[in-house]
């Protein structure tokens, strides 16, 4: 097992929160002092100055159909400050209502907008390519409708791939203005053992959809509940998902597709030999590096990486943090962290720290240094209805999260070609 060790650590923003009353329930939303209060540099160092401003979007659901996203910017972000102290989607007013966040690139998002019109079923896959920096954005063509009539489960995916400007020098230069995407919806199989994956590609090139059949060394099964929650993660210029089978939630792989360099056939890769295969898993990617997540038991969680991911793949156990082991300044924390049935989730991995992550315990968001076991409180998602279990608020399950990385220059939202 290898564990990597640095000492240059990122302090994630410390942000003012309004504290709001709660009777119903007796879990407390976090105060200032008590987000703000861990402030020694040797457990979690001041963001680096010469590392990209992001903003963590946890997005989650408290009242059906509308969704919630809880903004948490880095220290060296300048944007969405008025939105820090709440949740909701005002950030993205400029965009039809309701909407579901998919993916993101960069700086963009893939949008989904929700009408719920059951009358006219390509309304409810609206898709919308947008800039919440600049507040440019764009609607994809619907995608086919007969697959969208029939209510075919399907997970997106959101991958962008730059242009090349070759130079007299011979050096090549890669700008954020020139660049190319596909919106990916991969239908599910409705077999076991599948060997031809179908999907609905949409290209930036050609503004259109197109329908496609994709070859799988290893038979494939049907999406369930924990191949859609871990989604759909781009990581080095390809997408990956979770191939687990329907009838013992059991873990098979991991699919791997380039629809810009091998849009015919995927890869497999298999899952680690230390990972439970009945056990949930999640995917996060920390600087282009595959990051794998999976709580083995309510005592403990893992984290591997993917190494040589350009061809079979080899997965490394990178950290094994026993929860017992937690410290803070925070005594909720700790005591979060060594309930004998703790719920913990990850959110995302730190994008400029290897060793940090970002977990969810009840209703807070906790930053862990998976090296010194710190825990430091990040934020809080308001749950409205207040629903009790055991004297303590419902947890609200962050549905998906999403890092959206600030690069120097805004990421301009391409046109769709003029028709012929």
């Amino acid at each position: 097992m290898a564990v990597e060790s640095r000492t240059n650590l990122s302090l994630v923003s410390r942000r003012n929160r309004r504290e709001e009353d709660h009777p119903d329930s007796s879990e407390p939303e976090p105060s200032h002092e008590s987000i703000n209060k861990l402030t020694d540099p040797l457990l979690f160092g001041n963001s680096s100055s010469d590392s990209n401003p992001y903003t963590l979007m946890l997005q989650y659901m408290v009242e059906y159909p509308y969704n919630q996203v809880l903004l948490l910017p880095s220290d060296n972000s300048s944007l969405f400050k008025s939105h820090i102290d709440r949740a909701g989607l005002d950030f993205l007013n400029f965009l039809p209502y309701p909407i579901s966040i998919e993916a993101t690139f960069n700086d963009l998002l893939l949008v989904c907008g929700e009408n719920l019109n059951f009358f006219n079923p390509s309304s409810n896959h609206e898709y919308y390519i947008c800039n919440p920096i600049t507040k440019q954005w764009l609607t994809v063509p619907p995608p086919p409708l007969q697959t969208i009539s029939n209510m075919t489960m399907a997970m997106v995916g959101f991958i962008c791939e730059p242009y090349s400007c070759q130079k007299e020098q011979e050096s090549i230069t890669i700008t954020n203005a020139h660049y190319k995407y596909k919106v990916v919806r991969i239908l599910s199989p409705t077999e076991t053992n599948t060997t031809q994956l179908e999907m609905e590609i949409f290209s930036s090139l050609t503004g259109e959809w197109s329908n496609s059949v994709v070859s799988s060394p290893k038979g494939l099964n049907p999406f369930i509940t924990m191949s859609m929650r871990a989604g759909i993660v781009t990581c080095s210029g390809k997408l990956h998902w979770v191939d687990a089978e329907r009838e013992n939630n059991k873990i098979k792989g991991f699919v791997v597709f380039d629809p810009f360099n091998d849009a015919e056939r995927c890869r497999y890769i298999n899952p680690p030999s230390e990972l439970s295969l009945l056990n949930s898993v999640s995917f996060g990617v920390f600087q282009g590096r595959l990051q794998l997540f999976q709580l083995s038991s309510n005592d403990n969680f893992s984290v591997w990486e993917l190494e040589d991911n350009g061809n079979a793949g080899t997965w490394c156990m990178k950290h094994k943090v026993y929860l017992k082991d937690m410290v803070s300044e925070n005594s909720l924390l700790v005591e979060l962290a060594n309930e004998m049935y703790s719920n913990v989730d990850l959110l995302a991995f730190h994008p400029n720290d290897v060793e940090v992550v970002f977990l969810q315990f009840r209703n807070y968001v906790v930053l862990c240094n998976m090296r010194t076991r710190v825990l430091k409180m990040a934020g809080y998602l308001r749950n409205k209805e207040k629903s009790l279990v055991n004297n303590h608020t419902l947890p609200v399950s962050a549905k998906s999260s999403f890092l959206l990385v600030q690069p120097q220059w805004p990421t301009p939202v391409p046109p769709l070609p003029l028709d012929n």
